[in-house]
């Protein structure tokens, strides 16, 4: 089954474009969408380790890596069963730098057959973050956000060369997400058919 690989940095509308993207389902092409924040969250609430989902990026790094290989094996089950789109995010940037969002252990267990960065600009994130009261987000001014999505280009080719995967950058402008959508759609449906 296929598994892609959906990124993009908090604001860039990636879930967005995903959830318009399955609307536009067509002949035989079937992808069930997972958050990997959501299965590490409901994994790390099962262990008690935590109560909201904001809270994952608080526990240790030995932890979230514990709890991150937990929402891997999961994911790799499903995988065999179903085609597949996880969003998640290629880099998290915290007080000591940027983690990848996807380690090799993760790559080599999941064996993703595409990556997808979803882009908009600085101005255009951080607009979007600050209009979002339903995440408690870090504050990061327009210089960040625009080193965050280098950062994630530059990973997510590190993520290719390991994988064989290719990556596509499909941009999510405002007023444009049915144009980012469409590109998502025929995304899905070359792989469906691959």
């Amino acid at each position: 089954m296929a598994l892609i690989i959906v990124t993009g940095m908090p604001g860039a509308g990636s879930s967005t474009v995903i959830k318009e993207g399955l609307k536009l389902k067509g002949e035989d092409v079937e992808f069930t969408p997972k958050n990997y924040g959501d299965v590490m969250f409901e994994a790390a609430r099962e262990e008690e380790l935590v109560e909201k989902r904001d809270d994952l990026r608080k526990l240790s790094s030995e932890k979230q890596r514990d709890i991150q290989m937990l929402a891997c094996n999961k994911i790799a089950e499903w995988k065999k069963r179903v085609n597949l789109i996880i969003d998640t995010h290629c880099t998290i940037k915290t007080s000591s730098g940027y983690l990848p969002g996807l380690p090799e252990y993760v790559l080599r267990e999941l064996k993703p057959d595409q990556f997808v960065l979803i882009e908009a600009t600085p101005d255009e994130i951080f607009e979007r973050r600050s209009k979002d009261k339903t995440r408690e987000r870090d504050v990061e001014d327009k210089t960040s956000i625009k080193e965050h999505q280098f950062m994630n280009r530059a990973m997510s080719m590190a993520y290719a060369c390991l994988t064989g995967a290719s990556v596509k950058i499909i941009e999510n402008h405002d007023g444009e997400l049915g144009k980012a959508a469409a590109a998502f759609f025929e995304l899905m449906k070359m792989l469906s058919k691959s």
